[in-house]
């Protein structure tokens, strides 16, 4: 139940952005979503990687290793790198519009001076 929440937060978040930058909301969606559950995929496989080198075989099938906690864990990294792609998006969102801003057709012919 809470993942399909983070679903729809992830959802939310990125196609209200994509909305005011006037960008596809499908897209931003899944540019989200992929940067989420992708960051938790590869924490994870990280993880068992480095449980299966430290312990061997036997250590990956050891209940010890599978807690709340690693979960807990892998969900805050995929948070975090959800997080880090949406300001990403943000700021570039805003120096396209700023550029727009800048070179728009009015600016045709007009010279900055310092």
């Amino acid at each position: 139940m809470i993942g399909i929440i983070f679903i729809y937060w992830i959802w939310k978040s990125f196609s209200d952005l994509a909305t005011e930058y006037n960008k596809n909301k499908w897209t931003y969606a899944l540019i989200g979503l992929a940067s989420y559950y992708g960051t938790t995929l590869v924490a994870g496989f990280i993880y068992g990687a480095c449980v299966f080198f430290i312990n061997g075989v036997d250590g990956v099938n050891d209940e010890n290793y599978n807690s709340i906690g690693w979960n807990l864990l892998f969900v805050l990294l995929g948070g975090l790198a959800c997080y880090g792609v949406y300001s990403l998006l943000k700021s570039k969102g805003e120096k396209e519009r700023e550029l727009s801003r800048k070179e728009g057709i009015d600016s045709i012919g007009v010279t900055e001076e310092n």
